[in-house]
């Protein structure tokens, strides 16, 4: 099989992904220097998306992970911002970006992630939670959605190229219809899932023969009994009740489910001739582990380490998927 050109992994640095909701609650840079030295040297990866809300951190972020040897890729992530608060947004990225790629090389732009479902307007519902929940039921409005959505990539591509001379991609989900001549890369989120198992190798193979290089942007699955047929959506068994966050009891943890999940799919995008794959993701701070029932919210979290609990320095532990993964990036597959 093919080895990857790039061999990554998605790196959280704080993404606000409702009022009620930020990622990584606590920014701590010592925290995030050691992760990042642990995706280099531990789990042997070359390269990192590194997602944030703000500005700052996205861009610090990304000169800790140059300065270890990461090759970067930069992600802004707006949930709910009108698409001229994404332009606008974008503008500020990309012009921070050149100056980070100047400064250390090897630096690219995601101009975003699924914006269908985390923009505010290109389809209906109140929220991003709401719009990926009706997903299934808006078919019929695909094609308009699309049709802002193009018209809103073809904008972000524009203001991207003005103000950054590196490489340039997005996120798309499956039922975005990109015009991906504005982009170096055809940039995909890839999930398997019992729908679309029986079509999900030839969808990938589709894509690599279009002939531009084509970039696993966001895969993974949580470390759950059963959470592999539902990948896309195996954090919706995270619930709020009364003011906290909580996931089923009876939910067993089985940490073999997403490494057998992920090095499967690898296979699939080595054999395909993908470019480069970036796992999702190292750690979602926010959803901590436990070792009481119904508050394990590390079930709905599709990091490859569990976060444990605590006020001080974050601590996790590697999970298998860790160990899976570090094996095959050493390799180079």
């Amino acid at each position: 099989m093919a080895e990857f050109t790039w061999r990554g992994i998605g790196y959280d640095a704080g993404v606000d992904y409702a009022p009620d909701f930020p990622s990584r609650p606590v920014w701590r840079p010592d925290d995030v220097r050691r992760d990042l030295r642990a995706i280099h040297e531990d789990l042997h990866a070359n390269s990192v998306l590194i997602m944030a809300t703000e500005t700052e951190r996205l861009i610090e972020a990304g000169a800790m992970a140059r300065e270890i040897g990461l090759e970067v890729w930069l992600q802004p992530r707006l949930f709910e911002a009108r698409p001229q608060t994404v332009v606008a947004n974008l503008a500020e990225v990309a012009g921070r970006a050149e100056e980070l790629r100047s400064a250390y090389g090897r630096v690219a732009l995601n101009v975003g992630c699924e914006l269908t479902l985390s923009a505010r307007g290109l389809m209906p519902g109140p929220s991003f939670a709401v719009r990926g929940m009706l997903l299934p039921w808006l078919a019929p409005l695909l094609p308009l959605a699309n049709l802002r959505l193009r018209r809103l990539l073809g904008e972000l591509a524009r203001v991207a190229r003005g103000r950054f001379a590196g490489p340039l991609s997005y996120g798309a989900g499956d039922w975005e219809r990109v015009d991906w001549s504005m982009f170096d890369m055809v940039g995909l989120d890839l999930y398997r899932t019992a729908g679309n198992a029986w079509r999900f190798a030839d969808d990938v193979r589709a894509h690599v023969r279009r002939g531009k290089p084509v970039v696993a942007f966001e895969f993974g699955c949580c470390a759950y009994a059963g959470a592999a047929e539902n990948a896309s959506q195996a954090f919706g068994v995270l619930r709020q009740r009364g003011g906290e966050w909580r996931v089923p009891p009876r939910l067993v943890r089985d940490e073999s489910v997403q490494a057998r999940y992920l090095a499967e799919l690898l296979d699939v995008f080595a054999e395909a001739g993908v470019a480069g794959v970036f796992v999702w993701g190292f750690s979602e701070p926010v959803l901590t582990r436990s070792h009481e029932p119904g508050r394990d919210l590390d079930l709905a979290s599709y990091g490859i380490v569990a976060v444990e609990p605590g006020d001080g320095p974050e601590q996790w532990t590697p999970k298998l998927a860790f160990h899976t993964l570090a094996e095959r990036y050493e390799e180079g597959t």
